[in-house]
């Protein structure tokens, strides 16, 4: 910088903040101390100051990940076409935060379960591990929301993230991974992300125009998706198996930290500081007296907490069942789980097909009856293996050196119509309610569902464990399809019974976020202008 040129002001890192607060001027470029002629000369320095070696250390990283997050987002668009708002920092950012954060917590939900099952837990032991996970979402769910609403957004985020991290480094080295320990371990964290969940969902119309909201909020679900994929698919199966539990909480705090340094330059936006701990005002009253006056609607939506629960109750059970099952290493749930993509990505190729053709009801029915059948041969997997495996094309992964058993590949061959067919299912009911759903109502309709849902996995999460510990798991897996198709059945049927909600001839989506809805003087909601036959 050239002399008499003003100071630019650097931008906030996690490295400033440590030097501020230990008394260190960071990256500080004022007038050095010059030494007067009569002082003796200086000492060399024999130590770094701690408070100056942290400073710098966080700054070198702060650096590292500046500098890796640039190379990955140019990666990332020779392969994904470039929005507007990718170019964006602090969007960048937020994507950066969204994939570490679940890639830590994914890590740390994959090791809990693996720790319990290589410890001789039973498949109930694992569930309960399950049930921390998702007990806070449907307790603490709407506290976090205002909690997430009465602070600033990097106070939020940060402090969640910060906290995470040090319940990661703490807990497991002091007081072991046994199981009480880890449930509290689960729980509080996941706590801790009904703040930051909701916080990343809300800081976006700080980052974002009303035009690229819809295109922000496609990669942040981009980046929580494949964040999730790293997490469960690759570090935490590579670290159990290479250097064992431990070091996946280490991992998982590390990366929380990471991403809490990525959100210091988030706009705070103008909400109040004020911590407001009473109970959140959700008004939900309308879209559940919306519901009630729309069955049809309203039963889809249980058919869509169906769904949910059922990719709850696999992923918690899947560690138990690879070790009593298939006779191998909980670790290598991560091989089962890794072609579950291929189901994803066919389903949203497929799906909208089979809505066009058939209706959104009856594909969602569909990709049930696909998803229990699934369920039912992973019960009998061995028998499956018998007559699959010849032509399985998992075999070829022995090719890369992955050594498999028979049953392993099988398994990992019907994940993928697993995947396909509660994805469809999902990506149907969703449909569904989006086009039926007044758009002012979708929102609470959307996070009643997630409520539903992870209230809705408990018992079964609870009633399934302590069968498959005391029948097995595969024996589960053999009945409990035909109470998934049972029950799906007897949703859908309600459904069409009470058939009677068109969908919309038109949604204003983007004006409709920062709208309630228009009551009429009764308090009716809005009718679309002439009926639309029903998917």
């Amino acid at each position: 910088m050239a002399v008499g040129e003003p100071a630019q002001r650097a931008p906030t890192t996690i490295a400033s903040y440590i030097g501020d607060l230990l008394g260190e001027g960071h990256g500080s470029t004022g007038v050095a101390y010059t030494r007067g002629m009569s002082e003796p000369p200086p000492r060399p320095p024999r130590r770094i100051p701690a408070k100056r070696l942290l400073a710098g250390a966080g700054l070198s990283a702060d650096r590292m990940l500046d500098s890796a997050q640039g190379h990955v987002f140019r990666l990332l668009w020779f392969f994904v076409p470039e929005p507007a708002i990718a170019r964006n920092l602090r969007f960048q950012h937020l994507l950066a935060s969204r994939f570490l954060s679940d890639a830590a917590q994914q890590s740390l939900a994959f090791g809990s379960l693996v720790a319990v099952a290589r410890g001789g837990g039973s498949s109930l032991e694992v569930a309960l591990v399950g049930v921390a996970a998702i007990l806070p979402a449907a307790l603490l769910g709407m506290y976090g929301g205002a909690i997430a609403d009465s602070v600033p957004a990097r106070a939020a985020l940060a402090g969640a993230y910060s906290a995470q991290a040090l319940l990661c480094f703490v807990v497991p080295p002091l007081f072991g991974t046994s199981l009480p320990v880890l449930l509290i371990l689960i729980f509080a964290v996941n706590s801790l992300q009904q703040v930051s969940s909701p916080e990343e969902s809300a800081v976006l119309p700080l980052v974002a125009t009303e035009e690229e909201l819809a295109s922000a909020a496609s990669l942040i679900n981009l980046a929580s998706a494949a964040g999730g994929a790293l997490g469960i698919g690759v570090l935490a199966p590579v670290l159990v198996r290479t250097v064992g539990v431990l070091p996946v909480f280490y991992v998982a705090g590390a990366l929380l930290l990471f991403s809490a340094s990525r959100v210091f330059d988030l706009p705070v936006g103008e909400r109040a500081w004020r911590l407001r701990l009473a109970p959140p005002n959700a008004r939900v009253r309308g879209s559940v007296r919306w519901l009630v006056r729309h069955p049809a609607v309203g039963t889809m939506l249980i058919m869509a907490v169906l769904a949910g629960t059922v990719n709850i109750v696999l992923q918690t059970l899947g560690p138990r069942y690879v070790q009593e099952a298939l006779g191998a290493d909980p670790a290598d749930t991560a091989y089962v789980f890794a072609p579950t993509g291929i189901g994803l990505v066919a389903a949203l190729l497929l799906a909208p097909t089979l809505m066009k053709i058939r209706g959104e009801r009856i594909a969602a029915l569909g990709g049930l009856f696909l998803a229990a059948v699934s369920l039912f041969l992973l019960g009998d997997v061995g028998g499956v293996a018998s007559i699959v495996d010849r032509f399985n094309p998992i075999r070829l992964v022995g090719l890369a050196g992955l050594d498999l058993s028979r049953p392993l590949r099988t398994a990992a061959l019907l994940a993928v119509p697993l995947a396909f067919g509660v994805s469809t299912a999902t990506t149907s009911v969703q449909t569904y309610i989006n086009r039926r759903v007044p758009i002012a109502y979708q929102g609470r309709t959307f996070a009643m569902q997630g409520t539903l849902k992870n209230g809705a996995a408990i018992l079964p999460l609870v009633g399934l464990g302590a069968a498959a510990a005391q029948f097995g798991v595969d024996n589960v897996l053999l009945v409990s399809p035909a109470l998934l198709l049972v029950t799906a059945y007897a949703l859908v049927t309600l459904s069409f019974t009470f058939s009677g909600s068109a969908p919309h001839s038109r949604l204003h989506v983007m004006e409709s976020f920062w709208e309630e809805p228009v009551l009429g003087p009764a308090g009716s909601e809005y009718r679309p202008a002439r009926p639309i036959r029903e998917g």
